[in-house]
């Protein structure tokens, strides 16, 4: 399921510095310039249960399995006795996946992008290796295994794999006493007194895997620390205060396993959030649009998430309930569930089913219904490590890991406020109410930006290409809540048109119905008895059954799926004929003016006919003058080719005589310099050796001299045993004369001392001089050999350059002489074509003259029979218009007599029912009443017609309204006729 070991929620901000809008327009630019500032990541909820352990068919996390796939010199720098060797098999928190399962994510290609990417972010030399080398603690911490000892009676729990032990000392640099206690043993405070208690095997192993994944989790996110630092603007936007931004949220999908943990809460409740934010987005704002309008609103409750998000967070809903729990100092996860089952019997988000265990409670979620495994819940949203683990941690001589624990442990330990603390400051440190925290602030980041949102599909299971597994697929779709999408929008109307538009683009198709009546002062009356006779008999399938293929509110019409478009084809459909009987009557023209272009067209083709064989005649001799140039310039390149390769030669000789002679001349001056060397050196050594024979001559006599002295004094201080105490006076002047003679000698001895270390320095510094000429000279005759290298290599290219070249050229040769043959052959047929072409070109141009003047004079005779026709015709027209009238003048008064004869009538009749004394008999008087009911109607229908006669001087009876109708036809029939005509006479007028 991690393919790409991305599991966690990441928020990606890009930061743009966007141009002002004003200044883009003033420069002429609708788009403003933005330009890549920066960019921020924000990370959600690290699965670091992944890192101790792993589901069947799984895998950790990817920079594992790389680092053991690395190349034996990276390991040795990283932990040369842990890695060099080792495979993943070698380590218990990856053993569930091999290492040839990875799909090649542990080479040494993937080690070298993972360690580049992370040089770009700053993360190198000593960094990377602190960060390497806490991966390896994590690895280690997952080989310790923990048996139980009997220690004075008591069963407490030991480390069984002290090698295991050793390793992990070295690599955290913490003493394994101190690692095995932390591990094994748990310190706490009971009434001022520190209490130290021995935990059970199980108990310490779980210590050690939350170490492992609070390690991961730290080194996490100062990686993503680190990127963020990296990638933020370092400056101020230069347009604004602000940056642009386009931000991409990669979260979760809605996860249904067989045990769903804590883990899986908190991934479908980011979910119900977003969609939350979906169904507010796409759908509150149509349902409220719709209420306005006085429509019936769709079955909103089908994707509506309110009453689940109420049980998740609402004053008391699960989050309250399970942070209620924790805070407790015993709390259990049967209770919290026992509590939260309880206080929410009532919510129909809530699944209570009595084949629950204690430990388990389900959810109606938007998606799917969900059975969660409570177990664990307190500890994992508690999320804390033990104080002896975070202690040893922090004595780590891995920087990174120190320093990371160390500002943990200082979190922890901050300064607490007397008295009881609130329910925000106890709970504020939980991993559910942190998570609920970044949602909200997540919610209102895009609360202020413009939302598209994107559902990623798996095809199928086994990651292969070109399959799909159609039961899969449609099981993510159910889970993203697209089905249930889908059927709101069958329900809602995705188009929408004001009444005054629907008349303006349909009224003309009311033509089609007879009984179609527009125009009763009412828009939305007319457009409704528009589209029901357009969209007669046509409905759609919605939730409910069928229903009608538009809706009529206060102020538009609203269409479902496809009513709009078939409108539409209606319309589109009367344009296109409309459309053929222009184009039937178009078309004669453009076939005229069709035939007047292509009579200009066959002068001008002529005209460049006769240009281009021009022009080829030319090419053709500019390309023969060329091939001559070519031809020309070739042999003085050979020439010269030759010349410079003699020069070449010469020159190469010239170089390697003038590399040897100072070659000859160093190595004479060398042997020369040597042998003055060795002459000074023996001439030095001469001196110093006969001054050093001199001196010890001279010290030799000065011992003989001193010692006689000694005796002389001895002899004279002593006489027979005894001692006298008188000198002689001239001893003693010897003792001083000689004493005088030696500081002499040592004033003599500085003086030549001195001197000679001068001499040593100089000569040290000749002896420089002439080592840097001699290494000069050793380089200036490997550069001489390289060139001769060089120049006997380019001497050898030239001479194949010369010989292929030659080759070329009598190809060439050949070429030219045949490509001219075939020349003059194609000039000759050319010649001969196009003496043929232009005599039938003659010959045409003289029957089109003969044509032109056959037409010309058959225009003229229908023009004239064209103007007697029309003369004609207008005359009848005159006759049937005077006619016409006469009709509807004879009609009118026929109408008005009729109608004063009925009146008449109804007086008289009125008359004679008041005279009458006797009461007349009831089926009399009721015939009577209707006759008079008749006689109104007919009287109303007359004066309704008399007077639509006397105003559009039109007749009542069908006879006369067709004669009316038959006149307006062929008074625009002739109308049309005659214009046209015209319109043909001005043409032929103009054409000639």
């Amino acid at each position: 399921r991690n393919d790409n070991s991305s599991r966690f929620g990441k928020f990606t901000q890009l930061q743009f510095d966007v141009e002002d809008h004003d200044l883009a327009q003033r420069e002429g630019r609708h788009i403003p310039i933005c330009e890549l500032a920066g960019s921020k990541c924000i990370t959600y909820l690290l699965e670091k249960s992944r890192v101790v352990s792993v589901s069947e068919g799984e895998r950790t996390f990817h920079i594992f399995y790389q680092m053991l796939g690395a190349p034996d010199t990276d390991k040795e720098q990283i932990w040369k006795e842990g890695l060099v060797g080792f495979d993943t098999s070698d380590f218990a928190y990856l053993r569930n996946v091999p290492a040839n399962n990875i799909d090649g994510l542990a080479s040494g290609d993937n080690w070298s992008e993972t360690v580049d990417a992370l040089s770009i972010f700053g993360i190198h030399d000593d960094l990377f290796l602190h960060l390497m080398r806490s991966l390896c603690v994590i690895l280690q911490l997952g080989n310790l295994t923990f048996g139980m000892d009997v220690v004075e009676g008591e069963e407490r729990s030991t480390i069984s794999s002290p090698d295991v032990l050793s390793k992990l000392s070295s690599i955290m640099g913490v003493s394994e006493q101190e690692i095995e206690s932390a591990m094994t043993k748990r310190s706490f405070s009971m009434r001022g007194e520190e209490v130290t208690i021995a935990l059970k095997d199980n108990e310490a192993k779980d210590g050690c895997d939350a170490l492992a994944k609070e390690i991961y989790a730290r080194v996490f996110d100062l990686l993503v620390a680190k990127i963020n630092d990296r990638t933020e603007p370092r400056s101020s936007p230069t347009h604004g205060t602000d940056y642009g931004t386009i931000s991409l949220l990669d979260i979760f999908g809605f996860e249904s396993f067989t045990v769903n943990r804590f883990e899986q809460l908190c991934i479908n409740y980011a979910n119900e959030r977003l969609q939350q934010k979906y169904v507010g987005d796409n759908f509150q704002a149509i349902k409220s649009e719709y209420e306005d309008e006085g429509i019936n609103v769709f079955d909103f409750s089908l994707i509506d998430n309110s009453h689940v998000m109420e049980l998740l967070e609402g004053k008391l809903g699960l989050i309250t309930q399970l942070n209620e729990e924790c805070v407790k100092k015993n709390g259990e996860d049967e209770n919290f569930v026992y509590k939260f089952n309880l206080v929410n019997s009532d919510s129909s988000s809530l699944i209570q089913n009595p084949l629950h265990r204690n430990y388990e409670f389900a959810v109606r979620h938007y998606a799917a219904p969900i059975k969660y495994d409570a177990r664990k819940f307190i500890e994992r949203n508690l999320d804390k490590i033990p104080a002896d683990l975070l202690k040893c941690a922090c004595k780590s001589t891995n920087p990174l890991i120190r320093e990371e624990f160390q500002q943990l442990s200082s979190k922890l330990e901050a300064p607490k406020s007397a008295g009881p603390k609130k329910r925000s400051e106890a709970t504020k440190h939980f991993v559910v109410t942190k998570f609920k925290q970044q949602l909200t602030s997540l919610m209102s980041l895009i609360e202020d930006s413009r939302t598209r949102y994107i559902r990623c599909v798996k095809p199928n299971k086994s990651s292969r290409p070109k399959i799909m597994d159609h039961t899969h697929t449609v099981s993510q779709l159910e889970s993203a809540g697209l089905v249930t999408a889908i059927i709101i929008s069958r329900e809602s109307f995705p188009n929408r048109l004001s009444y005054e538009l629907v008349l303006e683009r349909f009224r003309f198709l009311s033509y089609k119905f007879d009984d179609c009546r527009l125009g009763c002062g009412n828009v939305r009356k007319d457009a409704e008895e528009l589209l029901n006779h357009l969209l007669k008999g046509i409905s759609a399938d919605t939730h409910s059954g069928k229903a009608k293929a538009f809706a009529c509110g206060k102020t538009k019409v609203y269409f479902r799926a496809g009513a709009l478009e078939m409108i539409e084809t209606i319309r589109q459909e009367h344009y296109a004929k409309a459309a053929i009987r222009l184009q039937a009557w178009i078309r004669p023209i453009s076939l005229k003016q069709i035939y007047q272009k292509a009579r200009r067209g066959i002068i001008l083709l002529q005209s460049e006919v006769r240009r281009l064989i021009a022009s080829k005649s030319l090419a053709k001799k500019l390309r023969s003058a060329l091939v001559i140039q070519c031809f020309f310039r070739k042999a003085l390149a050979s020439m010269e080719i030759t010349r410079r390769r003699e020069n070449h030669a010469a020159t190469i000789i010239q170089t390697r005589w003038r590399g040897m002679k100072p070659k000859v001349e160093f190595s004479n001056i060398r042997v020369k310099t040597i042998q003055i060397q060795s002459m000074a050196r023996m001439m030095t050594a001469k001196k110093t050796v006969s001054f050093k024979r001199k001196e010890r001559e001279e010290q030799s006599a000065m011992d003989t001299r001193m010692s006689i002295i000694q005796q002389n004094f001895d002899d004279a201080t002593t006489v027979g045993g005894g001692t006298v105490f008188s000198v002689d006076e001239g001893l003693l002047e010897e003792v001083e004369t000689m004493f005088e003679f030696l500081r002499k000698e040592i004033v003599v001895l500085r003086k030549k001392n001195t001197k000679l270390k001068k001499e040593l320095a100089e000569s040290e510094s000749d002896k420089r001089e002439l080592f840097n000429q001699a290494s000069s000279t050793d380089h200036a005759l490997a550069l001489s050999k390289i060139r001769n290298d060089q120049m006997s290599k380019t001497n050898m290219t030239l001479l194949d350059d010369n010989n292929r070249r030659r080759k070329e050229s009598t190809k060439l040769k050949n070429e030219l002489k045949t490509q001219q043959e075939a020349h003059e052959s194609q000039l000759q047929d050319m010649r001969v074509e196009f003496d043929s072409a232009l005599t039938y070109r003659e010959v045409e141009m003289q029957s089109l003259q003969l044509h032109l003047q056959s037409l010309t004079a058959q225009h003229e005779r229908e023009l004239e029979a064209l103007r007697r026709d029309c003369e004609g015709k207008q005359e009848e027209h005159y006759n049937q218009i005077a006619r016409l009238h006469d009709e509807v003048k004879s009609t009118q008064n026929t109408h008005e007599d009729y109608l004063s004869k009925l009146m008449n009538v109804l007086e008289t009749t009125q008359r004679s029912s008041i005279l009458v004394a006797a009461p007349p008999d009831i089926n009399v008087l009721r015939e009577k009443d209707e006759e008079i009911a008749k006689l109104k109607k007919e009287l109303s229908r007359l004066r309704d017609t008399s007077s639509a006669t006397g105003s559009n001087g039109s007749a009542d009876t069908p006879g006369k309204q067709e004669a009316t109708k038959a006149m307006k036809y062929i008074v625009k029939k002739n109308r049309e006729q005659r214009k046209k005509g015209v319109q043909q006479i001005e043409t032929i007028v103009n054409d000639f």
